[in-house]
């Protein structure tokens, strides 16, 4: 409907009275070019218009285009077709164009004229949308504090039950996770004692002997969400193979996975392990605290 715009034309009509059509005819107002060879089709039509029938043509002369192949229509019945091309609109204002139906001999059928208004803007008959999708990110624990599963003992390694980290992000770069170990130990105040984390961070995990002191971090990769496009990668030094192995624990911020596109939901679980001496003094208070960070790749 904007002004001076080649433009495709839909033309709704329903039939009144009695007849066997064979043509419908298009006069355009002064104004409006008409090409002498414009071109129709039926598709993209409205809900509940039915396609105009029979196999279809299209001429031009002056301001008039005359659609041919047209078969018997019936009365009541909402008819419908595109002129796709050939017709460029007027100035902007307002314009009557007139539709006629007629039978092969170009006997007048029904006819009607229709009012039409051009818009003066460029894109004038559109509606621009405009929507931001912000940059996320969520990074959730599922609890703050964790146990040993058993006492420690010299004669086994014993694990924690293990915390989550959910992960959410639009990043299209990914995430990267953090740990830090308060003490890089397990540290108690009533016994004096620490038992101290495990080798050193090296790219790969320790694995604990019983009967000696250790304590180190396993982080198990429990969902890589298959929605988004990121694939999750476990840092080599926290990556345990097995129920006796981990990482080292550092008082600065080390990573322990990271993913490289985006996510709904990757799950971490962190699992602390530790194995003592037999003279390791007793104490209910041995702690330590890990800080875990993350943040989106954007």
């Amino acid at each position: 409907m904007a002004a001076s715009e080649a433009t495709n034309i839909l033309v709704v009509f329903q039939p009144v009275t009695t007849g066997t059509e064979a043509k419908v005819v298009i006069t355009f107002d002064t104004g409006y070019t008409v090409s002498a060879t414009p071109t129709v089709n039926t598709s993209g039509l409205p809900t509940g218009v039915t396609q105009l029938p029979g196999t279809l043509s299209a001429a031009g002369v002056d301001q008039v285009v005359t659609i041919t192949g047209v078969t018997d229509l019936t009365e009541g019945t909402l008819y419908g077709f595109n002129i796709a091309t050939g017709i460029t609109n007027p100035a902007a204002g307002s314009y009557i164009n007139t539709l006629t139906t007629t039978t092969s001999g170009d006997a007048t059928i029904d006819s009607s004229d229709m009012a039409v208004h051009v818009l003066s803007a460029t894109n004038g008959d559109q509606i621009l949308l405009t929507a931001t999708v912000p940059p996320t990110f969520s990074f959730t624990l599922n609890g703050n504090s964790d146990t040993f599963s058993a006492d420690l003992s010299p004669s086994s390694v014993v694990s924690t039950g293990g915390r989550t980290v959910t992960i959410a992000t639009n990043a299209d770069k990914g995430w990267i996770a953090w740990v830090r170990s308060a003490n890089a130990a397990l540290a108690s105040v009533t016994s004096g004692e620490s038992i101290l984390t495990s080798g050193t961070v090296n790219g790969s995990p320790n694995t604990l002997s019983t009967g000696a002191d250790g304590y180190v971090l396993d982080v198990n990769l429990t969902t890589d969400s298959g929605t988004g496009t990121g694939t999750v990668t476990l840092d080599g030094e926290y990556n345990g193979t097995d129920t006796s192995s981990g990482g080292t624990l550092s008082t600065t911020l080390q990573p322990i996975a990271t993913a490289n596109g985006t996510t709904d939901g990757d799950v971490l679980t962190l699992i602390a392990r530790a194995s003592i001496s037999a003279v390791k003094g007793a104490a209910n208070d041995y702690t330590d605290t890990l800080t875990v960070v993350g943040a989106g790749n954007f």
